[in-house]
């Protein structure tokens, strides 16, 4: 019989559409309770139906949320809650959840996890996840710190990234207009400064190389201020936030990941599946994907120089660019929606059919 899920959630709109397709897909789930600020604007995402609270003040906004969660808890149709915030959109799907006896879900996806939970959150937030019926990590290195932390191991499943693969058509990098591209939130984890400064050395041996950089946040101002003082203006393009990154994916040769923490993030993953080699700093589940020589280049973080120097290599050796990007094109269907909906149905397979608490 088909049932109903409930997502209270933030994320950034690509993220949670993402996440959200391959549950939509779902044969047994008749419809997708969204408690959030806005629709998704990346396209129409099955099954959904939204309950937006707008934006005013956080408190009438997080009370609201928590009222809305209770409410469809009390629907029989719903069957469980899935959510991908720990603070606070996971704890209000979770105070609704338990109360009504409806399995959990907690989803990290890299930031939460190691901001919240191992940050000054965690010794608050811990209890509550280990009380969670499905918890989901981005690959084995956060498994692992979970488990560290006294998770039941298991309630842990790895929830690879995936994405629509018909949407992301590769590109042919002969004709790209961009030597590189970073797509992501403008904000200091991600490290966009560090791309900038090793950009600058790039240019000085190929004047005609160019950066890409899609995304708005907090730092768009000072990141443009540091182009401009860096005197390569002329050779980025701040393009902001779009809300389609396909066009700029296939105009560019490599996808560039500079973050101090990651999970594995969706830029990384729509950019191999689009050609591009990936160029990261190795945290998170990123070394589980990319092997430094083989599929794509790894280089530590914090280090400009040694990121200039792995964008002049890819420059300067052509055959080697197209090894990695061969190789890195042959774990493409890798990242295909039916790998997480295979993830999801093991769990909604197993949900009980009435509101006893899930065992």
């Amino acid at each position: 019989m088909a049932f109903e899920i409930v997502c209270c959630v933030s994320l950034r709109d690509p993220t949670l559409y993402h996440h959200l397709m391959p549950l939509a897909r779902q044969p047994q789930i008749s419809r997708i309770w969204i408690v959030r600020h806005r629709k998704i604007d990346r396209g129409d995402m099955p099954k959904a139906r939204y309950i937006l609270v707008p934006t005013r003040s956080k408190i009438w906004r997080f009370f609201r949320m928590i009222g809305i969660c209770l409410q469809l808890a009390r629907r029989k149709q719903v069957r469980a809650f899935v959510s991908f915030n720990p603070i606070p959109y996971g704890l209000f799907a979770f105070l609704a959840a338990k109360l009504y006896k409806k399995p959990i879900h907690f989803g990290f996806i890299g930031s939460d996890w190691n901001v919240h939970v191992k940050g000054r959150w965690g010794r608050f937030l811990l209890p509550f996840i280990r009380c969670a019926d499905f918890i989901t990590a981005t690959g084995p290195n956060t498994q692992k710190e979970m488990t560290a932390r006294d998770i039941p191991a298991r309630k842990i499943t790895i929830l690879p990234h995936s994405i629509d693969l018909n949407r992301f058509t590769v590109g042919d990098p002969s004709t790209a207009r961009y030597t590189a591209i970073f797509i992501g939130n403008l904000i200091h984890l991600k490290r966009v400064d560090l791309i900038l400064q090793a950009f600058a050395q790039v240019i000085k041996s190929h004047p005609r190389a160019r950066l890409c950089i899609v995304g708005d946040g907090p730092l768009a101002q000072p990141l443009k201020q540091q182009a401009r003082k860096l005197d390569i203006s002329q050779a980025v393009d701040f393009v902001g936030y779009v809300n389609d990154v396909r066009p700029y994916l296939a105009d560019a040769r490599m996808v560039i990941i500079a973050s101090e923490h990651e999970g594995f993030p969706f830029a990384l993953v729509e950019g191999i599946c689009t050609g591009l080699v990936p160029v990261s700093t190795p945290v998170g589940t990123i070394p589980h994907m990319i092997a430094d020589g083989e599929n794509g280049l790894l280089f530590p973080a914090g280090d400009a120089d040694a990121l200039a120097q792995s964008i002049h290599r890819l420059l300067n050796d052509e055959e080697f660019y197209q090894r990695l990007r061969n190789n890195s094109l042959q774990r493409r269907t890798e990242f295909a929606y039916d790998n997480a909906a295979a993830v999801w149905q093991r769990w909604l397979h197993a949900l009980p059919n009435t509101s006893k608490p899930y065992r």
